[in-house]
């Protein structure tokens, strides 16, 4: 009896040490395939961020290419300038003997150009403010590229303040989200207001870079709006994501709540 009974204990003894063996050996099993796991994931890490690396040293080349020419062609340009002929004194309208005819013949409509210059560099002002003052100034400049491309585009208006604008009369639909969302009833950072209008003044004077290469769309890189997987992405500059349309045969525009 007391034979038998040890047999069984040592068989239980045996029982339990395999039992323990296997989930040892199947815990190690686990580990090694959630190791295998993490060591991939961060090696995919690692490659996305090289990634993200190349395509911003990418964009800041192709800046300082375009600044560089800018540079060497204004160089070039004030090594002969050119300089307007003062007009005589007969030309001036404070002491032209007819100054009623002159007011009469004015062309009024240079003070209309002057004002819709100022608008259109206020509106332009406004979309880098309160979409990208916070971006480098390379994420600035792009967000202007993509005004300034929807203008040129024959599926979108043909002002910048009615780009800026558009939708923004409904309380959905707007394009660019600030100009419906209440963020332009905070009191602005001056500082930042200021160096948006030099910033917004300097492109319309010329100097542009199509930073954006061509998008008309853009959102920040924490969001994931319902039309970009339609879209061909084309640059992402700071935490904005940019967007082209995938062909120039358009039927209709897809909306951008940017």
């Amino acid at each position: 009896m007391a034979r038998r009974f040890e047999h069984n204990a040592h068989e239980v003894s045996w029982t339990l040490r395999s039992l323990m063996a296997a989930g040892l050996l199947s815990i190690c099993v686990v580990a090694t395939a959630m190791s295998v796991s993490v060591n991939a994931d961060r090696a995919e890490a690692v490659r996305e961020t090289e990634r993200a690396v190349a395509r911003e040293a990418a964009l800041v080349a192709d800046l300082a290419n375009y600044l560089a020419s800018e540079t060497a062609a204004t160089r070039n340009a004030l090594t002969e300038p050119r300089v307007k002929p003062a007009k005589p004194t007969s030309a001036l309208f404070l002491l032209d003997d007819d100054p009623a005819q002159k007011l009469a013949n004015f062309d009024f409509s240079t003070l209309a150009e002057a004002r819709v210059d100022a608008a259109e560099r206020t509106c332009l002002a406004q979309a880098i403010y309160y979409e990208a003052r916070s971006e480098p100034r390379i994420g600035q400049v792009a967000v202007a590229d993509v005004v300034l491309n929807r203008v040129a585009s024959r599926l979108y208006p043909d002002t910048i303040c009615d780009v800026v604008f558009q939708g923004s009369e409904r309380r959905t639909g707007c394009q660019f989200s600030f100009t419906c969302d209440g963020s332009m009833d905070i009191r602005l950072n001056k500082r930042k207001w200021v160096a948006s209008e030099d910033l917004a003044g300097a492109i319309l004077a010329g100097l542009r870079a199509p930073v954006s290469r061509n998008a008309t769309h853009y959102h920040a890189d924490y969001v994931s709006p319902y039309w970009a997987p339609k879209m061909s992405p084309t640059a992402t500059i700071g935490t904005h994501k940019f967007y082209r349309f995938p062909s120039r045969r358009i039927k209709e525009a897809a909306p951008a709540a940017m």
